[in-house]
């Protein structure tokens, strides 16, 4: 996550209770704070925790906590990020109840198995729920510069705090807050398993069989990861924070998983100034402070993103903006500087030609030629910055236009709009009805049909083909460089 500021405000907000941690770039806690949310709502309670709190040049993180969130260990064919993205976005829908509009997707990429493979961690959110968080922060006046998944935050905060480093084993935190806890596998300085239960504090401090429904939860979540990854075995499990309420937890953990369990609290590793390890240890007995400590400690390393396609559109849309500013504020400068040459070498043509005027100004005109080619450059990548908008469009007109019986495997567009798409299909008659879509698209002209192959994928008879077409407008861009090029051979 490309994030460049010095100080982060990571921000945690649920319907009871909002939390704050002010971190510094070095890893140094400013300030950690909690403000419980009251009938008057979420707005109202993290405007009160602001206060005090400088905001200007810091970002802001927004936490997704692990219990709104699935996740799925997966090997995907690709090695690419754009393809992997691609692949992902496609197969989203098959580890969650909801329409493909209705989620968010992010993933970590966890590395490659396999030449041209890669293994990563799918992450996948409702829309909505992390929509309505962002809009919680944006009335408190903050513009959000990441949405951070918490549990890869906590697995990268404690791989870094323990220095873990690669080939050793792989190690599973168990980071239990008020109402749920989480079930965290790192390995190579990453999770790469999360699981989320609905246990926590308390529930263990009212009820005495939610300690053994906890310790099941937690073995069966570890033969899950077993099963998904095939990784190898954990060697330690690791309590993030040591509470009263489940006093003995890690001896009977350590009976049921066979394996060495400690309690590591996370206040241990929490670097702070004056004040903060008071803080951690009064005002949040409770109620663990890991998530968005680790989030403001480590969110430059985090690969997970789940900012929705909007906001990703609106940050594209202002920073263009701002370099086409920039660029008009150049020509504008040149434009003053070149009247202002024009004019003074009219008014003393005859009284200062004489006396070396071209030589005295030389410094200026090698200026002037050096504006010349930043505006020249500036175009170029203005131009170049308008070209992509529409590949961009016609892979959302794609994603819009396929049938959810199909997946694609390779998508490949060039620089003269010849566009390449492969996938598999529950049937051929699907194949000739996306066909059939593609043709009726005013983005698209050209469709035919490269290649059908019939194969089994799963014990299931699909049809694998390959499909090949234009983006319509590529075409007046062609004829340009062919003439570019027709009046460079006639000089």
């Amino acid at each position: 996550m490309a994030l460049k500021q010095s100080r982060f405000i990571s921000i945690s907000v649920t319907p009871a209770l909002v939390k704050i941690a002010v971190v510094k770039s070095s890893g140094i806690i400013e300030k950690v704070l909690k403000q419980t949310v009251d009938k008057t709502g979420p707005d109202a309670a993290l405007k009160k925790a602001l206060q005090g709190i400088t905001v200007k040049g810091a970002g802001v993180i927004c936490v997704i906590p692990g219990d709104i969130a699935t996740t799925k260990n997966l090997e995907v064919p690709s090695v690419d990020s754009e393809e992997i993205e691609s692949i992902l976005a496609l197969q989203a829908t098959r580890h969650t109840p909801f329409s493909r509009d209705e989620i968010l997707t992010g993933y970590a990429k966890l590395g490659s198995p396999k030449p041209h493979f890669s293994r990563v961690l799918l992450v996948v959110v409702k829309r909505e729920i992390v929509k309505e968080k962002l809009a919680i922060l944006k009335r408190a006046g903050l513009n959000v510069s990441g949405v951070v998944f918490s549990p890869e935050a906590t697995a990268r905060f404690y791989a870094k705090s323990l220095n873990n480093k690669k080939n050793e084993p792989p190690f599973v935190l168990l980071d239990i807050g008020m109402q749920d806890a989480n079930v965290i596998v790192v390995d190579n300085g990453a999770a790469v398993f999360s699981r989320n239960i609905p246990v926590g504090i308390e529930h263990l401090s009212i009820d005495t069989e939610a300690k053994a429904q906890l310790i099941n939860e937690v073995k069966a979540s570890l033969e899950t990861y077993k099963q998904d990854t095939a990784g190898s075995s954990p060697s330690k499990l690791l309590l993030t924070t040591n509470h009263m309420a489940f006093a003995g937890l890690d001896a009977e953990l350590a009976t049921a998983l066979e394996i060495k369990v400690e309690i590591s609290s996370y206040v241990t590793y929490a670097k702070g100034e004056k004040g903060v390890s008071d803080a951690l240890n009064k005002e949040f007995m409770d109620e663990s402070a890991l998530d968005v400590i680790s989030s403001g400690v480590v969110a430059s390393k985090c690969q997970v993103e789940l900012v929705p396609q909007e906001i990703k559109d609106q940050r594209a849309l202002a920073e263009k903006g701002k370099e086409t500013f920039i660029a008009g504020i150049l020509v504008f400068l040149l434009f003053v500087f070149i009247g202002s040459a024009l004019f003074s070498k009219v008014y003393f043509k005859d009284a200062f030609l004489k006396n070396n005027l071209v030589a005295k100004y030389a410094d200026e005109t090698r200026t002037v030629n050096e504006l010349k080619s930043m505006i020249a450059r500036s175009r170029i990548v203005q131009e170049y910055l308008e070209s992509r908008a529409l590949p961009l469009e016609s892979v959302r007109e794609l994603y819009r236009i396929i049938p959810t019986e199909i997946y694609l495997t390779n998508v490949s567009i060039d620089e003269a709009g010849a566009v390449s798409i492969q996938g598999v299909s529950d049937s051929m008659s699907q194949v000739f009805t996306f066909v059939t879509a593609l043709e009726s698209s005013d983005l698209f002209e050209g469709v035919k049909t490269k290649s059908t192959t019939s194969k089994k994928e799963r014990g299931k008879d699909v049809a694998g083909f390959e499909i090949i077409f234009k983006l319509t407008q590529a075409s007046p861009v062609e004829a340009k460089e062919e003439n570019q090029q027709s009046a460079d051979q006639a000089k």
